[in-house]
């Protein structure tokens, strides 16, 4: 038999510990740092040889075909380093020599600066929930606004930090612009890479570091 419908009685305080269920956790990505060669560079870089040094031949295509897709939205012509050297990402000497022969005026390269947990104190809240209550005198169902209490709790972020660097290749390989991200429980290595390159890119060209349409 349903309740039958009165009105709400007087809020009753209640202080009640409950459960803190965790959801799925999502990656969240910043850029928290950024560094620009105020002198330059004196042009914009248009071609461009992207790098990134992961572990995984896997991963590193996926992070430089990641770039090279922002970079070409922006109207840039950028290549990932994986189509001249499909086994490992190069060393510096072939590195250099590859952006010479083959007239890139640009360099980005991408890595892993620092990976470490991090504990916060999230503090604990009052929110008020509703529940009914079968009077055993007059055999009618009451309702009434209960204050829960769910109390504060520890939780630890996973936190990994990335560093781009973009050189000019046409001044012997200058550093002209450097930034940071950061990155919060990271899903997965395409998640990441995809915030970096959108948190990137777009400062890249807005700087005029890099060529826009």
């Amino acid at each position: 038999m349903p309740p039958s419908a009165t009105p709400f009685r007087s809020s009753i305080i209640r202080f009640t510990a409950v459960a803190v269920v965790a959801l799925a956790a999502c990656t969240t990505t910043s850029l928290v740092n950024m560094w620009k060669d105020p002198n330059g560079p004196r042009e914009p870089l248009n071609r461009v040889l992207v790098v990134t040094l992961r572990k995984s031949p896997a991963t590193r295509r996926l992070w430089e075909d990641g770039f090279v897709a922002s970079l070409k939205r922006h109207g840039v012509n950028a290549t990932p380093s994986y189509q001249l050297f499909p086994g490992a990402a190069p060393d510096t000497v072939a590195l250099a020599d590859a952006v010479r022969s083959r007239g890139f005026d640009g360099l980005l390269l991408a890595h892993e600066v620092s990976a470490s947990n991090e504990t916060r104190y999230v503090p604990g809240y009052l929110s008020a929930e509703p529940v009914t209550y079968l009077s055993p005198w007059t055999g009618h169902y009451y309702a009434f606004y209960a204050r829960v209490y769910a109390p504060g709790y520890l939780e630890t972020d996973r936190v990994v930090r990335y560093e781009t660097e973009v050189y000019d290749a046409r001044e012997g390989g200058r550093l002209v612009w450097s930034g940071t991200t950061e990155s919060v429980n990271p899903a997965s290595a395409e998640a990441v890479n995809k915030e970096i390159a959108h948190a990137v890119v777009p400062e890249l060209v807005k700087s005029g570091v890099t060529r826009a349409h």
